[in-house]
């Protein structure tokens, strides 16, 4: 064998050798330059949210001030108590309030589901009028929140979750609404978000839609629908009392026997506002919500808490 037919093969290998070491070059490189992009993306969107804060503080503030100005132009103290009531409406219609995407939601719309007792949360679902095992949900409810694990007559404990392959019960107040959704029997309860809340508050005679009234002892459908009917026309209730000329004797009679309880869960001015305010910057759109808790003082108000969200 000659030498160069010897010297062919080692050229091929050498060439091969060549290739494979610039394509894994390349690989390196791309990934490289991938890797680069997607941090200058990521650095970007983290200023772009920072920016978005900022902004939303900015609405906080002139919400506060819009509440503020509403307050201390009211005529009299009575005149201030309906503004209070009636402040999603207020707001909306302040003209410092432009460019902001605020919502406002009294405190007591939602069941706050660590607060109320099982006779109110077995009342709100079966004023959901949902095919539900009320009962056996309101046993679930209780063995997830309560400290043992002791199960109920009908509930459900961390063996249940276990044998489900499920997350074990929080054995502890819920942290958020949405955690509802992993206590057996609540997975499909669709309404969790406009009926239940983790928002400390008595129920806003107010701003509460009818089923979440109905969560209250002693209050029947009709009482429920009359106090709704005062909400949207623009006149909400100083008093339970104010209600009876509204309804029928045999409601009138239920409220009374349960009078000193229904006063005790609800609050004709709501205890706290909850201002949740959403902005949006970047591309790709980054989103921050931000959530203030407002409680009124005299002819103020001031913010007793805040939470954010991304």
């Amino acid at each position: 064998m000659s030498r160069r037919d010897v010297g062919q093969p080692r050229r091929g290998f050498a060439l091969l050798t060549t290739l494979w070491i610039l394509s894994v070059a390349s690989i390196v490189a791309m990934a490289a330059a991938l890797t680069g992009r997607d941090a200058v993306v990521a650095g970007a969107s983290r200023v772009e949210l920072e920016r978005a804060r900022w902004l939303a503080s900015g609405c906080e503030r002139r919400a506060v001030a819009a509440i503020d100005a509403v307050l201390r132009d009211a005529p009299g103290d009575a005149e201030a108590a309906l503004a209070w009531r009636t402040l999603a409406a207020q707001i909306d219609a302040s003209p410092l309030l432009n460019g902001c995407n605020v919502r406002a939601e009294a405190a007591g719309t939602k069941l706050d589901v660590n607060a109320a007792s099982d006779e109110m949360i077995e009342a709100l679902l079966e004023a959901a009028d949902l095919p539900l095992d009320v009962a056996s949900m309101v046993d679930a409810l209780d063995d997830w929140r309560d400290s043992d694990d002791v199960v109920r007559p009908v509930g459900a404990e961390r063996a249940w979750y276990a044998a489900a392959g499920r997350a074990a019960p929080r054995n502890g107040p819920l942290a958020d609404p949405r955690e509802l959704a992993r206590v057996r029997g609540f997975e499909a309860l669709s309404a969790v978000d406009t009926l239940f809340t983790t928002e400390p508050g008595r129920i806003s005679l107010s701003t509460a839609p009818v089923a979440v009234l109905r969560a209250v002892p002693g209050i029947t459908r009709e009482t429920a629908d009359a106090i709704v009917a005062r909400q949207i026309a623009g006149l909400p209730l100083e008093s339970l009392l104010d209600i009876v000329g509204s309804i029928s004797d045999a409601s009138a009679e239920t409220l009374a026997t349960r009078f000193s309880d229904a006063t005790r869960v609800t609050t004709p001015d709501p205890d706290a506002w909850l201002l949740t305010v959403r902005q949006t910057r970047g591309d790709p759109a980054v989103t921050a919500t931000l959530t203030w808790r407002v409680i009124r003082i005299g002819r103020r108000c001031a913010v007793a808490g805040t939470r954010s969200e991304t």
